[in-house]
């Protein structure tokens, strides 16, 4: 009994670091980072960018609570033995993301021009930011998702041996801790509105300017996490 506990004790560590791993992948996700700038830079900054928090949390938890769903119709949890489909989905997530690294990693980059370019216009849907309300930003929160790493953070949950409540519990608290880097702009947004513009300017360009390489690092090493659980679990 006693070893028995000790084992489950581990099986929680490794999922809260692998919940860990897959919030902070989510959280530093250039990608989400910009678009949230752009949001903020809206003439109802701030106001748009709550509701695209809002937005962004109701996502993970309808993500979560699907995947709560799907497990306990596939597969009833039991002490000893793993939820293959669970092994298999993360196995499968984690080997997406290798592939999507190994296609960016080692895809031609073009020639850098001899002279620069003549600065571009603004994209259609960075237009469409600009002018929208707190629906819009609310949609575009839950459109604005690190999908793979949600789905896994789904799985993971759905495989701990705890309630219905306390699993939800766990989905709401992973959907609060992939906000951590939007929710740092919106504080500075709201603390200093007179300068948060130009703060998020240089925000935007930093990410810009580095965002290949973190979102390569970020993918190869959440897959490469993925992939040595679900084998783990499998061997």
């Amino acid at each position: 009994m006693i070893v028995a506990r000790e084992k489950s004790l581990v099986m929680t560590g490794s999922s809260l670091l692998t919940l860990l791993v897959l919030a902070a992948t989510a959280a530093l996700s250039p990608f989400s980072l910009v678009v949230f700038s752009l949001v903020l830079a809206t003439d109802r900054g701030p106001r748009n960018g709550l509701a695209f928090i809002l937005g962004w949390i109701v996502t993970v938890v309808l993500i979560g609570s699907v995947m709560l769903a799907f497990g306990s119709v596939i597969d009833v949890p039991t002490h000893s033995t793993p939820r293959k489909w669970f092994l298999a989905l993360q196995l499968a997530l984690g080997t997406v993301l290798i592939l999507i690294w190994i296609r960016r990693r080692f895809r031609p980059r073009p020639d850098r021009p001899s002279a620069p370019k003549p600065e571009a216009p603004m994209p259609g849907w960075q237009r469409r930011i600009a002018t929208m309300g707190f629906v819009g930003a609310f949609v575009l929160g839950g459109l604005t998702q690190t999908w793979p790493a949600m789905i896994a953070a789904g799985a993971e949950i759905s495989k701990l041996d705890v309630s219905v409540a306390e699993a939800v519990g766990w989905v709401v608290l992973f959907a609060l801790l992939t906000t951590a880097g939007i929710d740092v702009l919106e504080v500075l947004a709201l603390r200093s509105p007179g300068t948060a513009a130009a703060r998020l300017d240089r925000i935007r360009d930093y990410v810009e300017h580095h965002r290949n390489s973190v979102i390569n690092w970020l993918v190869l090493f959440a897959g490469l996490f993925l992939i040595y659980r679900a084998l783990i679990g499998l061997l």
